[in-house]
């Protein structure tokens, strides 16, 4: 039996996406594979436990909740306090969870983090199977990386929303520590909260991965069919999102196709009606 672990971390208001998200993974796991979910959390109820386990009638799967002290993220900064246009986007403290995973899970060396809105749509055996050995982590090049990395003066800047993160070596390099340090003090440059940070303190020990255990469909300014169709993890980054934006398209279709076999699926007549025949144009 193949054993992988999976990490999302959130608050309750995205329960909803975490259900949806975790549905579409175990649509696609094979027989032989066990999953185990780690849910960090910080107001994770016993009746939100008890929706999220309602998944079992898809595929068996074991679960552990953790909860976090929201107190231990107060200093870092938000991107809803740069204003403007920033406030469309939905980046909440929960995406700063992670910093604590190396001693939240001690007893893992290596664990697949992925937000809420990203889409399972195959098989993550090839991505578990990665060998990260002197690698902090495996991620996904930015749809938006040339404009991010020159801003922080990187040569090149990875999207978080999926990340193969290898504890061991967070562990053996002190890395939360330099996660946080570097958060406090360089407030004033950081935009994207975590992502930046990751990025700035990671730097060139990230393995990079295809594009198709990411792909950012409404980052691109001109998304490809093609490579959404192709790709194994599909993440509904950026602003528009079924939830929020809701319009006719393919893409929403698909979190549709899973959010079905979720305790929300009486929400997609509403997100259907609300996109009253919208195409989004370019």
């Amino acid at each position: 039996m193949k054993e992988y672990s999976v990490c999302y971390s959130l608050d309750l208001n995205y329960l909803e996406q975490l259900s949806c998200s975790i549905a579409s993974m175990l649509s696609n796991a094979r027989a032989d594979e066990s999953i185990k979910f780690y849910i960090l959390c910080s107001d994770l109820n016993y009746e939100a436990q008890k929706q999220i386990e309602t998944l079992r009638k898809i595929k068996q799967f074991e679960i552990e909740y953790i909860k976090v002290n929201n107190s231990d993220f107060s200093e870092l900064p938000m991107l809803k306090e740069k204003g403007g246009n920033y406030a469309a986007y939905h980046v909440t403290k929960p995406t700063y969870y992670r910093f604590k995973l190396p001693d939240l899970l001690k007893n893992l060396n290596k664990v697949l983090y992925l937000d809420c809105d990203a889409i399972i749509k195959g098989n993550l055996e090839p991505l578990f199977m990665l060998d990260l050995k002197d690698y902090s982590a495996a991620a996904v090049i930015d749809a938006d990386f040339e404009k991010e990395a020159e801003r922080l003066g990187l040569s090149r800047y990875f999207n978080a929303g999926v990340m193969l993160i290898n504890l061991e070596y967070w562990r053996e390099n002190n890395i939360s520590s330099k996660l946080f340090d570097f958060a406090r003090l360089n407030k004033e440059k950081i935009i994207w909260q975590d992502q930046d940070i990751l990025n700035s303190v990671l730097k060139n020990t990230i393995f990079e991965m295809p594009e198709i255990w990411n792909y950012q469909y409404f980052q691109y300014e001109t998304p490809s069919p093609e490579a959404a169709a192709k790709s194994v993890i599909l993440h509904l980054a950026g602003r528009f999102k079924p939830w929020i934006i809701p319009f006719e398209s393919e893409i929403y279709d698909l979190y549709y196709e899973y959010l079905k076999l979720t305790p929300f699926k009486n929400k997609i007549l509403q997100y259907r009606l609300n996109s009253s025949c919208r195409r989004l144009k370019n």
